[in-house]
């Protein structure tokens, strides 16, 4: 019974660790406990209190996804539950019973000095969370336990989130050392530790204080329309009217501070890009009166040739003052089991009525959208649209095609008053500071924000709330460690990773002299 009782303390102080509770350190008892239980049971029992932990953490930190599936699935609340159950138990197994599984290996043949090896397990780990499966999902990543720490977060500039992630587990194995083992040398460590702490705390404070924007700036408008998702979802004439007069209303409030470009959500106009219908014909007329350079996110359908749906995408247009169409991104990173099936079951499709009709399919790569007025320097967009935002590598890959600007569009309406759009702010937030770039973020519920490279929340919309944000967004392009040397930091975690079972082997062939 004890066991079970640490395993739930272990899951429960290990989640409330992340948004939007952030209880300061937690992470130390959570992945003590979890250590000690590696140490004190089996293989076997440790199957059982390690997927508890899992259990516990996950339904804390993902409870949100019974709202999404909930609401925007339409699917009742006991299947939604099903479902959930179904998600946290595969999340349990990979990200708390595999690791406990690996460190078990490690602990059996070096003892507790195995423990060591559990920064490195958890950065593989969550490395091929961002892949697999079907496209990934590194959400809540370790790293977002210490990333509130602006300071500290600086590091991800470095190494990205990854390199918090290695922190959280190298402190907290440390910090469980000393009071497991209670020998002098690992207070000695945990002392160093407090002053490794404290270096990096004070480089950040530097890094972030000799920051200065400077070069080429743009005024830009977010418009966070708040949109009821009943009003999306329930798509019929009068509905789509609300949400284009409240746009068109955003509009003239955004007209008043003179920006350069005005930015809308994910999927804010309610009509298709390259299919004419009364409500595109009335939206720009009423355009004609703003005339300012747009972006916005579109459901973008293309038609074959006998006028039938081929091909959908979740797009994000750039507009002219004359309301032509420059250039569009579409979405790469579509979410699986909600704008694509990977797994194709028509008995599905009975059961849960959005999975009906034709997928969302993927964009063609990674382009950059190009924005220029009055001969100032080029603005070379890097778009990211929703959930692609989570992505470290992704998003790194696409800054280094030139990119010197991040716009974020997102709709987390789904997720309604849960912590789900603070778990996602977060992680967009950490993409200006891993690639050193300002990040325009456009949602409609909120949160929306001007972020500047260092990871300093310039000026914002709360969430759930209407309004327009005015502010200036310097390009940049300067690059990060991280953004430059992604190959080199793989490489040179290889070689630690090595070097660290290299030096064990070396101390248990030793000890056994």
């Amino acid at each position: 019974m004890l066991y079970i009782v640490l395993s739930v303390i272990s899951g429960l102080t290990l989640a409330i660790s992340l948004p939007n509770y952030y209880i300061p350190f937690a992470f130390l008892v959570g992945y003590g406990l979890l250590f000690y239980l590696i140490e004190k049971n089996d293989t076997k029992r440790l199957i059982l209190y390690s997927f508890i932990a899992g259990l516990i953490f996950s339904a804390i930190s993902f409870y949100w996804i019974i709202y999404a599936i909930h609401y925007y699935g339409k699917i009742n609340l006991y299947l939604s539950s099903g479902l959930f159950l179904l998600f946290i138990t595969a999340y349990s197994l990979y990200a708390f019973v595999l690791f406990s599984i690996l460190l078990k290996l490690f602990y059996k043949r070096y003892n507790y000095k195995g423990f060591f090896i559990s920064p490195f397990l958890i950065v593989l780990l969550e490395v091929v969370r961002e892949y697999f499966p079907f496209t990934g999902f590194p959400w809540n990543l370790n790293g977002y336990m210490l990333s509130y720490i602006n300071q500290i977060a600086q590091i991800s500039s470095l190494f990205s989130i990854y390199g918090l992630s290695f922190l959280v587990l190298y402190f907290s194995v440390s910090f469980y050392m000393m009071f497991s083992n209670q020998h002098f040398r690992w207070i000695i460590l945990n002392l160093l530790n407090i002053a490794l702490f404290t270096s990096i705390f004070l480089w950040g404070q530097s890094k972030i204080e000799s920051y200065t924007d400077k070069g080429e700036s743009y005024k830009v408008s977010i418009l966070q329309g708040n949109i009821d998702e009943t009003l999306k979802i329930e798509r019929n004439t009068e509905n789509d009217m609300i949400v284009l007069n409240k746009y068109i209303s955003l509009f003239e409030k955004a007209k008043k501070d003179n920006p350069d470009l005005i930015i809308l959500p994910e999927s804010a106009l309610p009509f298709f890009p390259f299919i004419d219908n009364d409500k595109k014909e009335y939206f720009f007329k009423e355009f004609e009166k703003i005339r300012i350079p747009f972006l916005s996110g579109f459901d973008n359908v293309i038609l074959n040739k006998n006028l039938e749906i081929e091909k959908v995408y979740n797009s994000l247009f750039l507009v002219d003052e004359n309301g032509k169409y420059v250039d569009y991104y579409s979405k790469v990173k579509i979410v699986p089991f909600a704008e694509y099936s990977p797994i194709k079951f028509e008995f599905l499709e009975e059961i849960f009525e959005y999975m009906k009709g034709i997928d969302f399919s993927p964009g063609e790569g990674q382009k950059l959208l190009a924005f220029q007025k009055n001969y100032k320097k080029l603005m070379k967009i890097v778009s990211l649209i929703c959930f692609e935002s989570i992505f470290p590598n992704y998003v790194s890959s696409f800054v280094n095609k030139g990119g010197n600007v991040i716009v974020n569009i997102t709709n987390d309406g789904w997720f309604g008053k849960t912590s789900a759009p603070y778990q996602h702010f977060e992680m967009a937030r950490i993409r200006a500071i891993e690639n050193n770039v300002y990040l325009i973020r456009a949602a409609n519920t909120g949160i929306s924000a001007v972020i500047n490279p260092v990871g300093k929340i310039k000026s914002k919309l709360n969430l759930n709330t209407e309004g327009v944000l005015t502010d200036y967004v310097y390009l940049t392009d300067g690059r990060s460690f991280f953004n430059q040397n992604r190959i080199f930091i793989l490489i040179g975690y290889i070689v630690l990773f090595g070097l660290a079972l290299g030096l064990l082997e070396f101390y248990k062939a030793r000890s056994e002299r």
